[in-house]
């Protein structure tokens, strides 16, 4: 089977360049080289700022082509890109399914519009804005699947795709050496080191993105002298941060890391009691968020926030409220509590080595193209 993939966002709101790109992992390209190990030929089709003409980054094991940016919508923190050298290569693909890595891009309806091959969506976080229910529907109506990674999700979508059977729940895989790592056996009964891994973007208006800044907030409160912070990775708000540490007291508990190797964050998820995913998530399921599968993968929980300031508790974590106030009370609660921090953790190898494994989120996928291309049969007999 042909399979095209395409991430149709530019890596501003991350400060990646295009080595960042072809050496940093990502999901995309875990899936797509997932799907060339099972024998597919493989297409992932990227945007850049940076770059000026189509480009061919890799051929081998699967093909990797960079397309560079028309427009960026300024007022668009992440997701606002247009490339018309991209959709120009979606209107001629000849392919078996077009998959696409995103639900709410600005850019979604011409890319949808342009391809003339059967479309899978994949959501990636994000909600839907007001103007999205118009400019999307059309959009939404001609796509064949909708991938998400657990059911809460569908509310989003709520009176835009009416058939429930268009969305179909798989995992992102679990990076293969997650799967071979060893989970931890030995639980401090005194909490107090947190973890942090992943981008730092400056902070957004809302909490579909990445707030370290909220959570360090929080941990001021709490005090430098009941905890240490681990933060493994970079980006363009790591300087703010920084300076929120400071006044909030805290410089001496939060270490800044700066980019890591998988080798160096698994040593660290594996010595943290808890790990930090400071952004709003719709459940906790540990199916969904890289750093969340990790994490779980060596036998750590998962603190996150809730999408409406509540406090709640799920099998591999807790979701607590962004407010600082509201947040700092649950999260000290949290902290008291290693009993259940062991127990959550305990849940997590078996959780994600189950439902993540490379392998079965491949052949779930796999089924899913087959599925289009099925319909596809129908449609044309």
């Amino acid at each position: 089977m042909k399979i095209a993939y395409v991430l149709a966002h530019g890596w501003r709101f991350a400060g990646w360049s295009i080595s960042d790109v072809i050496e940093r992992y990502h999901f995309s390209k875990h899936i797509a080289s997932a799907m060339a190990r099972l024998g597919h030929e493989v297409t992932l089709l990227l945007i850049h700022e940076s770059v000026r003409k189509e480009t061919v980054l890799q051929t081998e094991p699967f093909r990797i082509e960079l397309m560079p940016v028309t427009f960026t919508i300024p007022v668009v923190r992440f997701g606002g890109d247009l490339s018309l050298p991209l959709i120009r290569k979606i209107r001629n693909l000849r392919d078996d399914v077009l998959h696409i890595h995103g639900c709410f891009y600005e850019a979604l309806p011409w890319l949808v519009r342009a391809a003339r091959i059967p479309v899978v969506l994949q959501w990636h976080g994000g909600q839907m804005m007001p103007f999205h229910r118009a400019a999307f529907r059309a959009a939404y109506r001609k796509t064949r699947r909708i991938i998400i990674p657990f059911y809460a999700v569908r509310g989003l979508f709520r009176g835009m795709v009416p058939n429930s059977e268009t969305f179909e729940v798989v995992a992102l895989p679990l990076r293969p050496e997650v799967q071979g790592a060893i989970p931890k056996s030995h639980y401090r009964r005194e909490v107090r080191r947190l973890l942090y891994v992943g981008r730092i973007p400056r902070p957004a208006r809302n909490l579909w993105d990445r707030r370290l800044d909220i959570f360090l907030r929080i941990l001021g409160r709490i005090g430098a002298t009941r905890f240490s912070l681990d933060v493994a990775g970079d980006g363009p708000g790591r300087s703010l941060c920084e300076k929120i540490a400071h006044e909030e007291g805290i410089e001496d508990a939060v270490s800044f890391h700066g980019y890591l190797s998988l080798d160096e964050i698994l040593a660290l998820y594996k010595n943290s009691d808890l790990t930090v995913v400071p952004f709003s998530l719709l459940d906790l399921t540990g199916t969904w968020v890289a750093q969340i599968q990790e994490s779980l993968g060596v036998g750590t929980p998962v603190v996150a926030f809730s999408p409406d300031n509540t406090y709640s508790e799920h099998d591999v974590g807790w979701r607590i409220s962004a407010d600082p106030g509201a947040g700092t009370v649950q999260l000290r609660k949290i902290l008291s509590r290693p009993d259940a921090i062991e127990a959550k953790g305990r849940n997590g190898p078996f959780l994600v080595h189950s439902q993540c494994d490379e392998q079965t989120v491949s052949r779930q996928l796999e089924s899913v193209y087959r599925a289009t291309e099925r319909e596809r049969g129908r449609t044309v007999a």
